[in-house]
């Protein structure tokens, strides 16, 4: 598999509590995720650090891969709980976060927040996670369309994020990719700002999967940048 990832703090923010993860395994399996921290830029910003962290412990040897995801989630939820038992001021910080390991052309994937997973095969981008917010709840009943959920203000009310204020239940998954497929995974500086058919557009080039990369940063930041981005791409 290439993998390439890339976080860029906006223009208009400024600290970066965006990050990613591209952690590659002997057997050509790799761990991918993207995280966005809550909370103040401090407190964001150490949360998402927590989370990504939480991953290294990860062991591609172990099976039911989805759970052990959680369970590395769960378990950054506890180092959050207790940097705030420290340090008070820090009450509130958390993190959304997806993440996905892929191997033998099988993705599984564990998600909570606002982070997105998608898969584009076939020259078309399906959306695997569905957003913990008010607009993707909306969304996925049918109530707005994709588009008016992308600038809905109800996008911004997290509904559960590792950390925050009490516990969280992930979504998680699996499917089966082919040769070709391309997965994204993405925070919503990117996929808040900038609309579907361009990132498909995007995905359609005949640039390079870096390339690609530039081009999703260029895209947010002519919005105006109004967010931290963070986006992991990986062709099976």
């Amino acid at each position: 598999m290439e993998s390439y990832a890339v976080t860029h703090r906006g223009l208009a923010k400024e600290d970066n509590q965006d990050c990613f993860l591209v952690k590659e395994f002997n057997d050509g399996s790799v761990l991918l995720a993207v995280a966005d921290g809550l909370g103040g830029a401090v407190g964001g910003k150490k949360a998402a650090k927590l989370a990504k962290e939480s991953l290294d412990g990860f062991d591609p040897k172990r099976p039911v891969v989805e759970d052990q995801i959680v369970e590395l989630m769960q378990a950054a939820n506890q180092k959050i709980m207790d940097a705030v038992k420290k340090e008070p001021d820090l009450e509130g910080m958390g993190t959304t976060m997806t993440a996905v390991f892929v191997r033998n052309g099988i993705v599984s994937w564990a998600h909570v927040g606002d982070c997105r997973l998608y898969v584009f095969s076939g020259n078309e981008l399906q959306q695997i996670t569905v957003d913990d917010t008010m607009a993707g709840f909306l969304f996925s009943e049918g109530e707005i369309t994709k588009e008016e959920a992308r600038v809905h203000p109800g996008g911004k009310l997290v509904f559960q994020c590792i950390g925050g204020y009490g516990e969280f239940e992930p979504d998680t998954g699996s499917f089966q990719v082919r040769q070709g497929d391309v997965l994204l995974l993405s925070t919503d500086g990117l996929h808040d700002e900038v609309p579907e058919e361009e990132i498909v557009s995007i995905l359609r080039s005949e640039s390079k999967l870096n390339e690609k990369l530039d081009a999703f940063v260029s895209a947010a930041l002519a919005t105006g940048g109004k967010d931290n981005i963070a986006v992991v791409l990986s062709e099976v």
